[in-house]
């Protein structure tokens, strides 16, 4: 459908026809109407050419036209679209021109009420719709907010409140309120006069007090009433030490050396001790001659092995010795009931006439009430002292008691107005080191050989010993080597001048070597057939003439001097261990003071 304007009004056309035909009639009009009037050609035309379309929005725009013809063509307007128009509906048409009331909308489920706030303690993710419900625990401990109940909740606090919820800091820590917490707290014995007090207790438990043992005359006599015991205390079974001293008077000394010099005096100190546990044994034994000629050695032996020290402490050098088949023995072991107590110590009955060993400890049927003309008993730092004088005896007697109930730990008996005495002392065992260091400088075997022989039968000499009961090392023959040698200044083969001959390793039993002049024949019997060096094994080493290619008479060989010697494997170096002036006599002496002095006193029970 096209518009015509008609003199300021638009038409709506039904074709092009008409239009162009109404056209046609209003122009003739016009120009009736013009002629009418008189109107000139040139007039009729400039009416003519002054009609068009005016409006710039249609087809056939004519800006020169000043009157409008009512020509205007207009273009169609577009074909409307049908269909939803509204944005939130699900079916919405951003081309559509004229709604259609077909929208479509999603469903809208219910609400789900609950709390939406996710830092509540109830929040719920699936609400939807928040209804006033939150609640909260700020300190996360389960329980909320509303419900806490402030107090002490720490059980080990004096308040500690098992209903309390939420600590207010109350909490109480020291229940009498003397200014220490209860965990500082110290509980002691308060009282400056027991012996266990403790200045630094904060808190007093008088029932732990302890007070000083003061001991009477009654109840040191009540000590020796008794059956025979160690008087030192029960040491059998326990780690122990027992210091053993005895100062005599050297009556062969010149008239010039008596008086109060202890230059004519001959002293013995012996240590014995053992660890029952570990099996370990420990002695030392110092010995002193005209008061200022001195040995001095130590020993402790264990199933590691033996140490042993020569010299003492400053000057003395320790060693390391091993002994393999080690026999612990109890020294303070008692003897069995049915052994003779007179006996040695190799099992043959001895020929002491009762007086040997004998020292001044050696107080038979001590009754300290009557022993003593007057007693004096004291007491200082958690010892009883008590010191007596027999002057029938012309003997001093002083000891110390210590605990409750009081143990003699030490004893000595003295001459009157002399320097003879002899005591007795139970050791502290954290003063004395008992263990085996394998580490020191190692030392060879000892071997205690006796009846040595040489047997010279013209063309054949040998040499023979056995090691007698006195040995004690039992070595595996694999470690020990039988060595001959010769003397031979111009040789130097093991250091000494020496020139090695022939060697054996003990384990072989025997071996035969021939060299220019000899056959040796070397044999080892391991007579116990126990694989070990052991008392009661022999040795032979045998030199006899060659049969073939002999040597001449005068052959320098035959002249030398050959020695035997056994060699240490283990130790690297001859047997016979470090030189120890004396280690016998140490010995003999040691057996006998321990015999004399355990003895006596278990006998007399002192």
């Amino acid at each position: 459908m096209r518009r015509l304007t008609l003199y300021g009004q638009r038409f709506d056309l039904l074709n092009e026809t008409g239009v162009i035909m109404k056209l046609h009639i209003l122009v003739v009009l016009m120009l009736l109407s013009c002629l009418s009037a008189g109107c000139t050609e040139s007039e009729i035309e400039e009416i003519g050419q002054s009609m068009g379309c005016t409006y710039q929005e249609a087809l056939n725009y004519n800006d020169s036209a000043t009157i409008d013809d009512g020509s205007c063509i207009y273009p169609d307007p577009p074909e409307p679209i049908f269909g939803c128009k509204y944005p939130d509906a699900l079916n919405h048409n951003p081309s559509a021109t004229i709604d259609d009331g077909s929208c479509r909308y999603p469903v809208v489920e219910d609400p789900v009420p609950g709390c939406m706030y996710s830092d509540a303690y109830n929040y719920d993710m699936n609400s939807t719709e928040d209804d006033g419900s939150c609640v909260y625990d700020t300190d996360g401990d389960g329980i909320i907010d509303d419900f806490e109940e402030k107090g002490c909740t720490d059980p080990n606090a004096n308040n500690h409140n098992s209903s309390s919820t939420d600590n207010d800091g109350s909490c109480d820590y020291d229940q009498d309120d003397d200014g220490v917490y209860d965990w500082a707290e110290t509980e002691g014995c308060t009282d400056s006069n027991a012996t266990n007090y403790d200045p630094s207790a904060t808190e007093s438990n008088q029932t732990i007090c302890e007070y000083p043992y003061i001991m009477t005359l009654e109840d040191m006599q009540s000590l020796f009433l008794g059956p025979e015991e160690l008087v030192l205390g029960d040491i059998e079974n326990q780690t122990a030490f027992i210091r053993f001293v005895q100062v005599d008077v050297n009556t062969d000394q010149e008239e010039g050396l008596e008086g109060d010099s202890n230059a004519n005096t001959t002293s013995v100190e012996m240590i014995m001790g053992h660890d029952p546990l570990n099996e370990i044994l420990y002695q030392s034994v110092l010995l002193r001659f005209m008061g200022d000629i001195s040995m001095d050695q130590t020993t402790v032996q264990g199933p590691e092995g033996i140490n042993y020290r020569i010299g003492n402490s400053n000057s003395g050098s320790w060693y390391y010795a091993r002994d393999e088949i080690y026999q612990y023995e109890n020294p303070f072991q008692e003897e069995d009931d049915g052994e003779d107590e007179g006996s040695g110590s190799d099992g043959q009955d001895g020929e002491d006439d009762g007086e040997e060993g004998e020292t001044l400890c050696d107080i038979e049927g001590l009754d300290p009430l009557n022993w003593a003309d007057n007693w004096v008993i004291s007491y200082a730092n958690g010892v009883n002292t008590a010191v007596g004088s027999n002057q029938t005896d012309e003997l001093d007697i002083y000891l110390e008691f210590v605990g409750n109930p009081p143990e003699l730990r030490f004893l000595q008996v003295s001459q009157i107005n002399g320097m003879s005495r002899c005591s007795i002392e139970n050791l502290d065992i954290a003063e004395i080191n008992i263990e085996i260091d394998t580490s020191l400088p190692r030392t060879s075997m000892t071997m205690k050989i006796e009846n040595e022989v040489q047997d010279d039968s013209g063309s054949t000499r040998t040499w023979s010993a056995d090691l007698g009961q006195e040995h004690f090392e039992e070595v595996n023959l694999t470690e020990i080597v039988l060595r001959v040698y010769t003397d031979d200044e111009d040789s130097d083969e093991d250091g000494s001048g020496s020139t090695l001959i022939t060697e054996m390793i003990l384990s072989e039993q025997t071996a035969t070597h021939t060299d220019e002049c000899y056959q040796w024949t070397m044999s080892w019997a391991d007579n116990d057939n126990d694989g070990y060096v052991s008392a009661g094994d022999a040795y032979t080493v045998t030199r006899t003439e060659k049969v073939i290619d002999q040597c001449p008479d005068d052959d320098e060989y035959r002249n030398k001097e050959f020695r035997i010697e056994f060699y240490d494997l283990w130790a690297d170096m001859p047997t016979g261990g470090v030189f120890t002036p004396g280690f016998g006599f140490f010995s003999v002496i040691s057996v006998l003071l321990a015999s004399s002095l355990l003895v006596g006193r278990r006998n007399s029970g002192c």
